[in-house]
C-alpha cells in the first residue's frame, strides 16, 4: 500500500476519497499562505541577496544580507526563524534589527550616511547565515515591539526543481526527509487540467489539478511507501508544450544540509 497522495489546496481534498490528518493540512496551509505573501510585491517583504560562504566545525553555510521592502526605516525590529516540520511557531533569533532608507537591514539605527548603503561593513549590517538540505525553505519575519509580523521572506538556498521551455516545477520540503512535500507547477497554460503521473518508490498514481488564470497550481505530496524506508518520488507533466519531470528523495537518510 502507498501512503502518497497529492491535493490541489484550494480544495484541500485528498485523492481517491481519502483526507490528510487536520494537523498536516494545517501546517502546510498555514506554509502556503506564507510563501504567497511573499510573492505579493505589493505587501511588505523580505529580500535575501547571498553575500558569501563560509564553512565551519558544524558545517557549511550561506552568508545572505536582507532587504525589508515597504517597511517603515529607523524603527527597532527582530527577526525571528520558522522551520520546517513544525506548527507556526517562530523563535526570535538574538539582536535588534534596524532598517535604512534602501531597505537594508541593520544592527543598530543608521547615520545619516549610512541612509543610501546596499551593503554594510561587518557589525553593522544584519546577515544571517544557512544551513539547508535540498528544496528546504527556511523562512523569516520581521517583527515589531509589540510582537506583529511586519514583514515576512521565504528562502531557499538550494531549490528542487526542474524545467521545460518555461513550463516547470518546484518542490519544497514541508518537514524534514520529505514526509510532507509541496509542489507548484507554474508556466503551463491557465485554467488548464494537468495530469500528474507520480512514482514513489515503484507505487504509482495519477491525480489531476487545474492551474489558475496565472498557469499556476500548488498541490502537496506524501511520498511514503509502507513498508520501505526510503526513495524517490518522481512527478512527471506532459503537455503538447513540454515536459517536466521532477525527482524529490524521502525517507531515512535524504535529509541532508549542504
Amino acid at each position: 500500500m502507498v501512503l502518497f497522495f497529492a491535493f490541489s489546496l484550494r480544495d484541500s481534498n485528498a485523492q481517491a476519497g481519502q483526507q490528510l490528518p487536520q494537523a498536516v493540512v494545517d501546517m502546510v496551509k498555514a506554509q502556503v499562505q506564507w510563501d504567497a505573501g511573499v510573492t505579493d510585491a505589493t505587501r511588505p517583504h523580505l529580500e535575501f541577496v547571498k553575500s558569501g560562504e563560509l564553512n565551519r566545525s558544524d558545517g557549511h553555510f550561506n552568508q545572505f544580507r536582507i532587504f525589508a521592502r515597504g517597511v517603515a526605516e529607523r524603527k527597532q525590529y527582530a527577526l525571528a526563524i520558522w522551520k520546517i516540520g513544525t506548527a507556526q511557531k517562530l523563535q526570535v533569533l538574538s539582536g535588534p534589527a534596524y532598517v535604512n532608507r534602501k531597505g537594508l537591514m541593520l544592527t543598530r539605527k543608521p547615520s545619516a550616511d549610512e541612509e543610501e548603503l546596499e551593503s554594510a561593513e561587518q557589525g553593522l549590517e544584519y546577515d544571517i547565515s544557512v544551513q539547508a538540505a535540498d528544496g528546504e525553505p527556511v523562512r523569516f519575519a520581521l517583527l515589531s515591539k509589540d510582537s506583529k509580523v511586519i514583514a515576512s521572506g521565504t528562502l531557499v538556498p538550494y531549490p528542487l526543481q526542474a524545467s521545460d521551455k518555461g513550463c516547470r516545477l518546484s518542490a519544497l520540503l514541508s518537514a524534514p526527509e520529505a514526509e510532507i512535500v509541496l509542489v507548484t507547477a507554474d508556466g503551463f497554460a491557465p485554467n488548464a487540467e494537468l495530469m500528474v503521473e507520480g512514482n514513489s518508490a515503484g507505487e504509482l498514481k495519477q491525480s489531476k489539478h487545474k492551474t489558475d488564470a496565472n498557469g499556476r497550481v500548488e498541490f502537496v505530496e506524501l511520498p511514503y511507501v509502507v513498508g520501505k524506508e526510503a526513495g524517490v518520488l518522481t512527478d512527471t507533466i506532459e503537455t503538447p508544450d513540454c515536459s517536466v519531470k521532477l525527482r524529490v528523495p524521502w525517507g531515512k537518510g535524504s535529509y541532508r544540509k549542504h
